[in-house]
């Protein structure tokens, strides 16, 4: 559906924005990260990324806007999950996450550094084998920039169709939460 998409620009009016299936290297305090914007299936290309990631996983949902399906916070599951249990709750959850700018999801190996962030923003930002990861988006078909950014001014979009799929991932598993971050919400 066209009016359901997470996130847009205000110019002039709202409408989807999409990126153009690229990625950059960004330095941060921490090091290097690669910032990858998708336009479309970011799901899936958390699914190919994780391929080159030592399981077991954990998740953090941050829930930075809710319909009425739990309280703004970070949602941590219970325990280190498998990379299949991983790829049935995205799968399970994949629309939810593509056209719902409720929420941020983390996806963390346990073992290594390696990480992804998927932002409200339709971004992936990922951590750790970044030449291993650098390898999959040419394989998938993203093509390295100098730069991404996000349009300002921007809207996020949250949407009452989804609000049952909001409470079915609050109720998926027996999540630890803990108060959302300052950061959390930008």
């Amino acid at each position: 559906m066209q009016d359901d998409y997470k996130f847009g620009i205000l110019n002039p009016d709202d409408q989807p924005y999409c990126y153009l299936n690229v990625w950059a290297t960004e330095e941060t305090s921490g090091g290097s990260r690669l910032v990858i914007a998708p336009g479309n299936d970011q799901v899936g290309v958390l699914l190919r990324l994780m391929e080159v990631m030592p399981e077991p996983f954990g998740l953090l949902y941050v829930l930075v806007v809710p319909r009425g399906e739990g309280e703004p916070g970070r949602y941590q599951s219970p325990e280190p999950q498998t990379r299949h249990a991983v790829a049935r709750f995205l799968g399970e959850f994949k629309t939810f996450l593509e056209n719902d700018g409720r929420h941020h999801l983390w996806i963390a190996s346990t073992s290594s550094p390696a990480m992804l962030v998927y932002d409200r923003h339709n971004l992936i930002y990922s951590y750790g084998p970044l030449e291993e990861f650098r390898t999959i988006l040419s394989e998938i078909g993203l093509k390295a920039t100098s730069s991404i950014q996000i349009p300002d001014p921007h809207a996020h979009h949250y949407h009452q169709r989804f609000d049952e799929d909001g409470n079915r991932m609050l109720a998926y598993w027996d999540w630890h939460y803990t108060p959302l971050h300052e950061a959390d919400s930008k």
